[in-house]
């Protein structure tokens, strides 16, 4: 059989290497990048058969911004996004503009690494189904709300007035505010009850971004 050989790419040290490791044990060979800059480099030395690609790369291009220019140089190199988010709403993205034959794997939903060898053979091989395309799923967290609430939400979760929100998107606070309106409506927070509307819709966007810290049972 021969070697196959993949660049992985996620900032988070000690996930890169268990990605790396437990991809070397299923038979692949394996190089490693900590952003996209060091992704490309790597893919121009190994011209790999595949890439693994976090979405969140820290400062920088993101992981879709490397698969952009990785498709247009490298058309043949499969591409699996293993990420915390949900789907590409989350970075002002649409996935029906994703490359084509992409795998989308969220990494809370891999039950195993034979679920990432899985969606590496099916790029491979040009056979992705549902099964590897965790952005499709109508079951994703906030999948009700539409690419601009998203935006929107991540706006209110750092903290941001309704005024700073419009001030950041070029728009009138009404607009914002018919936003937010609608945000809450989608995700059944009920403004008159006790609490903080806007507290509770920024844990529901943190949880979903896999950026909340677990509550103690």
């Amino acid at each position: 059989m021969f070697d196959r050989h993949i660049v992985v790419v996620e900032d988070e040290s000690l996930l890169r290497d268990l990605i790396a490791k437990s991809l070397e044990a299923a038979g692949f060979k394996v190089s490693t990048a900590a952003n996209a800059a060091d992704a490309k480099r790597a893919c121009a030395a190994v011209d790999p058969d595949a890439v693994v690609v976090d979405i969140e790369l820290g400062a920088g291009p993101n992981g879709f911004d490397f698969a952009e220019v990785l498709s247009r140089t490298s058309p043949d190199v499969g591409i699996v996004f293993l990420t915390n988010l949900p789907d590409a709403r989350w970075v002002g993205r649409d996935s029906k503009n994703l490359p084509n034959n992409i795998a989308y794997l969220r990494k809370s939903q891999l039950v195993d690494s034979l679920d990432l060898v899985a969606a590496l053979e099916a790029v491979l091989h040009d056979s992705v189904t549902s099964k590897q395309r965790h952005d499709l799923d109508g079951n994703r967290p906030l999948a009700e709300l539409s690419r601009k609430q998203i935006s929107v939400l991540q706006n209110l979760a750092l903290g941001y007035s309704n005024a700073q929100i419009a001030e950041k998107r070029g728009t009138s606070v009404r607009a914002v505010e018919g936003i937010v309106s609608r945000i809450f409506q989608a995700l059944e927070i009920d403004v008159l009850a006790e609490g903080n509307a806007r507290v509770e819709a920024a844990g529901l966007y943190l949880k979903a971004s896999g950026k909340a810290i677990a509550e103690e049972e």
